[in-house]
């Protein structure tokens, strides 16, 4: 299904402007796609309160629902990505993550013409959804933009048409550098932390004749295992979550941000979660499948450890 910018007022713009309006978006570790959403929800109501969390009774009682829950309703305000049925892509093929739906409802109020709106989508957006959905630009889509940290800054120098004196210009370079403090704390900390996993990585269990490894520790493990010839042979790994949830990943084809794996997780599991994907195994406990089939979830260890058996069990698809 192909759908183009709204062009009318949309209810979700509605309900933001309607007096103690809650938004709602899971808890655990955070990304690109729902950071942004939850960005452009604050652009057109800054005091909006975003609750994260993965109650359901919670986020049935939210006004405004993203990055969560498996239902996308924009009339009833609900605007997640993951489900199996989720067919909503943009002409150029490239699908609709949190940020993208949210900006398709909101981004012509947020600018000044449907057609800024539109640019806003191909200069940050489409590259945000593009990586969350496990989606590899090509020449079909050179047209999207992936925003670099050199554009991010440059971001910060007033645009032509605004007329500014030379402090507002040494303001905006104060905001710029204040970003770019952050950024680089962010990178030292993740640089760091890349090079103490490698010790965690080596700590790890290989079974399955090689083809699993197994993590007591949720750490930055794939520069350790692409660049290793001991882990050749793995095509899954099994790390813990900030939840205590167990995850089963997919090894990629090679370095460098590719969306290839060894071996994707089975067709018939993707985009489940809860009793669907159980009884689709036949276990209980799973959690989820993402349908990019990169990255399944159970609640226990053991769990996680009998979904990849099963994934490594099954025939490479032809």
């Amino acid at each position: 299904m192909t759908n183009k910018p709204r062009n009318n007022v949309s209810n979700l713009y509605s309900i933001l402007q309607r007096p103690g309006s809650v938004a709602a978006t899971h808890s655990g570790s955070f990304h690109a796609d729902e950071v942004l959403a939850a960005a452009t929800l604050r652009l057109a109501n800054p005091s909006l309160p975003v609750l994260r969390t993965r109650d359901q009774e919670q986020l049935d009682a939210a006004d405004i629902v993203f990055d969560v829950g498996r239902v996308f309703d924009p009339a009833a305000c609900r605007f997640d990505h993951h489900q199996l049925e989720f067919n909503e892509t943009r002409e150029n093929g490239i699908p609709y993550s949190s940020f993208g739906l949210i900006w398709r409802e909101l981004g012509v109020e947020l600018c000044e013409s449907a057609a800024a709106a539109s640019r806003v989508d191909r200069w940050l957006v489409q590259g945000v959804d593009a990586m969350d959905c496990g989606v590899t630009l090509s020449r079909e889509t050179m047209s999207v933009t992936v925003m670099t940290i050199s554009s991010v800054i440059g971001g910060f120098n007033p645009g032509w048409q605004d007329v500014t004196s030379a402090e507002d210009r040494n303001e905006a370079f104060e905001r710029a550098v204040s970003l770019a403090i952050a950024i680089l704390q962010n990178t030292i900390r993740d640089a760091n932390g890349v090079e103490k996993a490698r010790a965690a990585v080596a700590q790890g269990v290989l079974l399955e004749a090689g083809r699993l490894l197994v993590l007591e520790h949720d750490v930055p493990w794939k520069e350790a295992v692409l660049g290793s010839p001991e882990y050749k042979r793995v095509l899954y790994v099994i790390s813990p979550d900030a939840q205590g949830r167990w995850h089963v990943s997919t090894v990629p084809d090679s370095a460098g941000g590719s969306f290839g794996n060894r071996k994707p997780l089975p067709s018939a599991w993707a985009g489940l979660d809860g009793e669907e994907l159980d009884a689709v195994i036949g276990m209980e406990g799973c959690v989820f499948c993402h349908r990019g089939r990169f990255v399944a979830g159970h609640k226990t260890k053991d769990g996680a450890m009998e979904m990849a058996r099963l994934a490594i069990a099954q025939p490479p698809a032809k």
